[in-house]
């Protein structure tokens, strides 16, 4: 389970080292992304509204709608891809700042 605390630590990681952080889910063709701000993608990599995506929170959407997959991005380039929220953050705790 994800927890608002444990969706703030990776927000703080992603914002402090300049990475994007897209978020497939399982159950959904949206997906969550997350750079400065946590937002929703279309399956065409929009952003749109959260309401109009999502009917809940980020952590919600998490454990209600399960992950696929995750991919971390340094700018447009595709870094890593991992397929959970521990080794997510493992990941993030590992890597060096995008530059």
């Amino acid at each position: 389970m994800v927890t608002m605390k444990d969706i703030e630590q990776v927000l703080s990681m992603v914002r402090n080292k300049g990475f994007r952080v897209i978020i497939r889910l399982r159950n959904s063709r949206n997906m969550v992304v997350f750079e400065r701000e946590i937002r929703a993608l279309s399956p065409e990599g929009n952003y749109v509204a959260w309401a109009t995506a999502f009917p809940a929170p980020p952590q919600q959407v998490l454990d209600a709608y399960g992950i696929a997959s995750i991919e971390i991005y340094c700018r447009s380039n595709l870094i890593k891809q991992v397929t959970g929220w521990k080794e997510l953050v493992r990941e993030l705790q590992t890597l060096n700042e995008c530059r």
